[in-house]
């Protein structure tokens, strides 16, 4: 049973069906002790009334009178019953006509209730007490047939258990329409997937139920960040084209290149770079890994792996990477942004440095900084330009610090830079929470 709905509709019946036979139980014992109670008051009653017309002469003979009960103590089988017990002699009502019931003395004054059966298959109730009076001491016991209240309790049974039946229908059926209704907004983000699937939007709207609207809202989350993820995968794809294009057009001018030992060198030159290139993406990639956006993604390990792979790529220079991060520390974002955007700050760092590259995190703060040349003042705000270069002779293709621009801005992050004499100081900054 993997359907919501008819989960939801057998729930219902079965905690239904539950408090109906309760409750059908309940007010069945309720009112068959109501009345049961109401009866043996009238028992008592006429226990009492049978007791005034009992006399004893002076020799203890038993005298009795019965004009003080009703005249269905007179009638054969009414169903009204009296007995009286005074020590080895029995008197029953005229009702019992040539039949007669067992009476159990009680102990003392207490009322003694049995149920026994009685005459024309009767069922009686019996209220049994005994008295005392001009010093003799005798039981009286009332029966009355409880056959009717039977029957009236088993039809109040039946009507019951009818309308409980038709109420747990009507219920069942208004439940269904309810999540129905409630389950309708599925359709809506069924049919919006449908159209997702066939570029008509880009987005889930969605208006339902509370509990829905998160799955909602991280899937729209999700798709953003496949969306970016896209988007920046396209632009590397390009910019890479675009620098090997560059450099292929060179390559094309060197052929018409008179000095075979320019030619040389013009050659290992691009061929560096490309390669330089190459070896960054595929570094990239490589140290990615498995992407899971949205997580707590643990910063030193991200750092270490750039850090690695810019040694790699730097190892001509030698230079000393120096990482003051605390281990434990995570950052909630999607795992190759981070990489993109760290990655793109350190390599710059790297290329430029002279002997170090100094990483630390101070609150929210990440810096990287490097005891290069700097950047002029005059172009720090130019500097996450695309195309920017700050030294047409320094391999590159001025697109690492955009990019890194680009993502931070996808976070809410401020991404600064400054002279750090010497050297150049970029800050990142992220929203409060971001950074554990």
């Amino acid at each position: 049973m993997n359907s919501l709905r008819n989960r939801l509709s057998f729930g219902l019946i079965v905690s239904l069906m539950v408090l109906l036979l309760a409750q059908w139980w309940l007010s069945s014992r309720a009112i068959e002790n109501l009345l049961e109670k109401q009866l043996l008051d009238q028992l008592q009653l006429d226990s009492e009334a049978l007791l005034a017309g009992v006399e004893f002469d002076a020799a203890g003979a038993l005298a009795l009178s019965t004009s003080g009960l009703v005249p269905a103590y007179q009638q054969p089988y009414s169903g009204t019953y009296f007995a009286l017990q005074h020590q080895a002699e029995v008197r029953y009502s005229r009702s019992l006509w040539d039949a007669d019931f067992n009476i159990t003395r009680p102990e003392g004054s207490s009322v003694f209730i049995t149920r026994q059966p009685g005459p024309d298959g009767q069922h009686l109730l019996v209220h049994a007490r005994n008295y005392e009076k001009d010093n003799q001491q005798f039981t009286i016991a009332i029966a009355r047939d409880i056959t009717p209240l039977r029957n009236n309790l088993k039809q109040y049974q039946l009507a019951n258990a009818g309308f409980s039946a038709l109420f747990l229908l009507a219920l069942v059926l208004i439940q269904r329409l309810i999540v129905i209704n409630t389950l309708k907004p599925l359709n809506a983000v069924q049919a919006a997937l449908a159209r997702l699937q066939q570029g008509e939007i880009r987005q889930l709207e969605f208006q339902g139920p509370d509990e829905i609207k998160p799955l909602v809202d991280e899937l729209n989350r999700l798709l953003t960040a496949i969306d970016q993820r896209l988007k920046r995968s396209r632009e590397g794809m390009g910019n890479l084209a675009h620098a090997l294009k560059t450099r292929l057009a060179r390559l094309s001018q060197l052929s018409d290149e008179s000095d075979r030992r320019q030619f040389i060198q013009e050659v290992h030159t691009l061929t560096a770079e490309v390669a330089r290139l190459i070896d960054r993406e595929t570094a990239r990639v490589r140290v990615v890994g498995d992407l899971r956006p949205g997580q707590r993604i643990d910063l030193l390990e991200i750092l270490n792996a750039l850090v690695g792979s810019c040694k790699a790529l730097y190892r001509d220079k030698a230079l000393n990477f120096v990482v003051q991060v605390p281990h434990g520390a995570t950052l909630l974002g999607d795992r190759e942004d981070l990489f993109e955007l760290f990655g793109n700050l350190i390599d710059n760092a790297s290329k430029w440095a002279n002997t170090t590259v100094h990483i630390s995190l101070q609150g929210n703060t990440v810096q990287i900084s490097d005891d290069g040349p700097g950047c002029p003042s005059s172009l720090l705000t130019e500097i996450t330009q695309r195309g920017f270069r700050a030294d047409e002779n320094t391999p590159g293709s001025g697109l690492g610090l955009a990019i890194a621009q680009d993502i931070a801005g996808t976070y809410g992050a401020e991404l600064e830079f400054a002279n750090n004499a010497p050297g150049l100081a970029v800050r990142v900054t992220f929203k409060p929470g971001a950074l554990v």
